[in-house]
């Protein structure tokens, strides 16, 4: 039951973004989806329901029990990771029609609970009888079903990756959106496949890979290679013959990221023998790597890729690698060597890390930039991130932002906040603020009681 947990784990971090578009939009149906990531084996039967299925199961819980038997029980369970383990628990000793009987009940709850609790729900569902969890999944609405069925493909790829991709393959339009979410996403459905399988089986995924057509058979196969770099890069990068293109690119990208955590002089090795036009995508992925461990290093190597993405990604990573002992040493690096992208991107972890080390000086720092996109970044990565100062002098220094769509967010979130301790003075700021427009406002008071 414990390989539930990278699941609620993916739910938790992935609440931030499904707050941030709500906040937005105001709209439950952008909401992007988990992915639920198991790995439990199973033999596949004939049957379409493996495992606890059948009218002859113990139920889940006794009344008498002591435990949760719902997840109306467990929503007053007191604490985030108690719940989360007694949704794992309750859960992985359901049945089919134990868990298809849950899945109703969720549908009444506040979107966020729906996330956490759906998520795991249907990835538990996905290694009992994934069939039954597909076709429940199938009828629900549009944007719930687009967030659920990712996070079934990839429980059922965990425990049968063959009758998964069996299922993908006939069955490849019910994952289109897949590939469209960004990281969000994980990827294409052929390829979330392709990872869990590699796990297993890396022969039998590189083969059924490579029977793919197109973008999905570049990303399978790229995942598959860089599920096998994570143990033998060396391999990895024997196996990249007969691939051509954006799959030859991906792969490359992923062995020279997963090379360079192992040996970092092999890694550079395999870097340089890369045809040129390959090699700074490659490099920036390593450095992304090495930064974790060597930020002085990486620092250095990542002055070495040519401008553009790769590079402003690397001087991210190692910024905010750098900005974890010395925010100010991080800081002035990135001025220094940072496009005005890359400036702006480091500013949300190096100002964040700046924050929790010493505050007075992050907001010394932010204050003094010249007006313009990085101060604008830097002030409202130090908003967002000082949650023990005053509310009132945060949302005073937001009001300087110049970028009117960020002034209104750090404004706003600052200000939800400051309900939450002075309601009178926040109602008061909110009735006189031009900043906030009126659906902000009406979010605000709305959640807050008021």
């Amino acid at each position: 039951m414990n390989n539930l947990l990278p699941i609620a784990a993916s739910c938790l971090l992935a609440g931030g973004a499904i707050g941030y578009v709500v906040g937005n939009n105001g709209d439950e149906g952008a909401a992007t989806e988990s992915v639920a990531e198991k790995n439990n084996s199973r033999v596949a039967g004939s049957s379409r329901s493996v495992g606890r299925s059948g009218s002859g199961q113990t139920p889940s819980k006794s009344p008498g029990s002591g435990k949760p038997s719902n997840y109306g029980e467990i929503s007053n369970v007191p604490g985030q990771t108690a719940r989360v383990q007694a949704l794992v628990d309750l859960y992985s000793n359901m049945s089919s029609e134990e868990l298809a009987k849950e899945a109703e009940r969720l549908k009444g709850l506040p979107m966020g609970e729906r996330f956490l609790a759906g998520s795991l729900l249907y990835a538990a569902w996905a290694e009992v009888s994934p069939y039954d969890a597909m076709d429940h999944a199938n009828g629900q609405r549009g944007w719930e079903s687009m967030m659920i069925k990712p996070g079934i493909l990839q429980s059922w790829a965990a425990s049968d990756p063959k009758a998964a991709a069996d299922y993908y393959s006939t069955n490849k339009s019910q994952f289109a959106a897949m590939g469209m979410m960004g990281r969000m996403g994980g990827g294409s459905g052929g390829a979330t496949v392709a990872k869990e399988w590699a796990k297993q089986d890396p022969e039998g995924a590189l083969a059924w890979a490579k029977s793919l057509e197109g973008k999905d058979r570049n990303d399978a196969t790229s995942k598959v290679l860089a599920q096998i770099a994570t143990t033998d890069p060396e391999r990895a990068a024997g196996l990249t013959s007969g691939l051509e293109g954006d799959a030859l690119a991906k792969a490359n990208v992923n062995i020279a990221q997963e090379w360079a955590k192992a040996d970092w002089n092999e890694a550079e090795s395999f870097i340089n023998g890369l045809p040129a036009d390959q090699r700074g995508d490659a490099l920036g992925a390593a450095v992304r790597s090495l930064a974790e461990n060597d930020p002085t290093l990486a620092a250095k190597k990542a002055l070495q890729i040519p401008e553009g993405d790769s590079r402003d990604e690397a001087i991210e990573s190692v910024a905010e690698s750098m900005s974890r002992e010395n925010p100010a040493d991080a800081a002035a690096w990135v001025v220094a060597n940072g496009s005005e992208d890359a400036q702006r991107g480091a500013m949300r972890d190096v100002i964040g890390n700046w924050v929790v080390q010493d505050p007075s000086a992050a907001k010394a720092w932010a204050v003094a930039q010249p007006d313009g996109k990085l101060r604008d970044s830097a002030v409202s990565s130090f908003v967002m991130s000082d949650n023990n100062g005053s509310p009132a002098e945060n949302i005073q220094l937001a009001e300087s932002i110049t970028d009117e769509r960020s002034r209104g967010w750090s404004i706003g979130m600052t200000t939800m906040r400051w309900m939450g301790e002075d309601p009178k003075a926040a109602s008061n700021y909110l009735e006189s603020s031009e900043f906030i427009d009126e659906g902000m406002k009406k979010r605000i008071l709305g959640r807050s009681g008021r």
